[in-house]
């Protein structure tokens, strides 16, 4: 086998993240968005001691499975994995893996959408061209219309398209059910076209404030929620209302809960009725600021923000732990901290379920009682969980 060279194979079977799998000189040869059984020529386009990787020159048959692929950028973005199967064979893939890695038996995925979820995108710019960043360089890839994007991140960025980019590296924009903001990374960038063009609430030029709010706000079951530039808030809204209200029904109702990487006070927030008191903790002085403002609009008055990394924590009269980590998972002073305390259930909300089953295995005083897969990220590989551990 040869870098570049052209070889005519069949799909023999599939992984978990989208790509079809063949040999070639008895090596892997992994081949994206491709499906058992088809026969295909590829081209060759990296080779390492393991494994090797190709790219589709030609489809001599395809699956009765594959879908038509609706977006022109597929197989350059690799910002999605499955746009080629269906929304039910894309869940059938999550359910087979979490139940290989965790030895269940789920049979269902939860999810509101499959398209036009997303509420936030990051778009580069290089000589005055913008779009994502391709799957393994810093090439930019434009497209017309990305179909995972809320549909007026879709009309700001087409409408940005064609204007001078030259003084900008970076273009964010989030949206909210009423707001807009953008957030442009660079010199300088003429707004004036753009706000009489669409309704924009705050646009930001670096860390600078140069029209409208300071935050926008989303609402989510009668709650407000303010997200500024810097803070991280789940980028599919609807989804988000599944997972917390599977948070809800798993931690139940107490005295006093902790939710630890509370991010804005999301989650905390949202069990706000179900708990006497509850204590957030959160390592982003944005996230918390944002927490204190949804405190504030929200008219609570159960829940203390701290700012601080996770470990902090140290009181011992919790009966309920939420904890919702970055990739990641939990660092070890929070397992032993977890392990230790008096807490009769943690919540464990996941976006990588390899560090959950790692910290499953480390948090040797509770058991997994219940595990449930949330799409939060429709027609990509990544995979959110939600968990419920209870002491032994």
């Amino acid at each position: 086998m040869k870098l570049n060279n052209i070889y005519e194979v069949t799909i023999d079977n599939e992984d978990d993240i989208g790509n079809g799998v063949t040999r070639i000189d008895n090596l892997v040869v992994f081949v994206p968005y491709t499906l058992s059984g088809e026969v295909l020529k590829i081209k060759i386009t990296s080779i390492n001691k393991r494994f090797a990787t190709g790219k589709v020159i030609e489809f001599i048959s395809k699956s009765k499975n594959r879908c038509e692929v609706k977006c022109s950028s597929y197989n350059e973005c690799g910002g999605c994995n499955f746009l080629h199967i269906d929304l039910e064979n894309e869940k059938l893939k999550k359910i087979n893996y979490i139940n290989k890695l965790f030895n269940t038996n789920i049979n269902e995925v939860l999810t509101n959408n499959e398209y036009n979820y997303r509420n936030k995108a990051t778009f580069h710019i290089k000589d005055n061209k913008i779009g994502y960043y391709s799957e393994k360089s810093n090439d930019i890839v434009e497209f017309d219309n990305c179909l995972l994007l809320d549909n007026r991140i879709n009309d700001i960025y087409n409408y940005l398209k064609g204007t001078d980019l030259s003084g900008l590296f970076e273009v964010i924009i989030r949206v909210t059910n009423k707001d807009t903001m953008i957030i442009f990374k660079g010199e300088k960038y003429d707004i004036n076209t753009l706000i009489n063009r669409f309704n924009i609430t705050s646009i930001y030029l670096n860390d600078k404030l140069i029209y409208g709010k300071d935050y926008i706000i989303e609402e989510i079951n009668n709650i407000k929620y303010s997200i500024y530039p810097e803070s991280f808030f789940q980028v599919n809204p609807l989804n988000m209302k599944i997972m917390y209200d599977k948070a809800k029904e798993y931690a139940l109702c107490g005295n006093n809960l902790l939710d630890l990487y509370c991010g804005t006070g999301t989650i905390g927030i949202y069990l706000k009725d179900n708990f006497k008191h509850i204590d957030g903790i959160e390592i982003n002085k944005d996230s918390i600021r944002n927490a204190n403002i949804n405190k504030k609009l929200n008219n609570i008055k159960n829940i203390d923000f701290v700012c601080g990394d996770a470990s902090i924590a140290k009181n011992n009269n919790y009966d309920v732990i939420v904890v919702d980590p970055p990739r990641s998972g939990l660092s070890m002073k929070v397992i032993d901290f977890l392990n230790n305390s008096s807490a009769s259930k943690i919540v464990y909300i996941s976006c990588n379920p390899k560090t959950l089953k790692r910290d499953l295995e480390l948090l040797n005083r509770y058991n997994m009682k219940k595990i449930e897969i949330i799409n939060m990220f429709n027609k990509t590989k990544h995979i959110e969980c939600i968990t419920l551990f209870e002491r032994k």
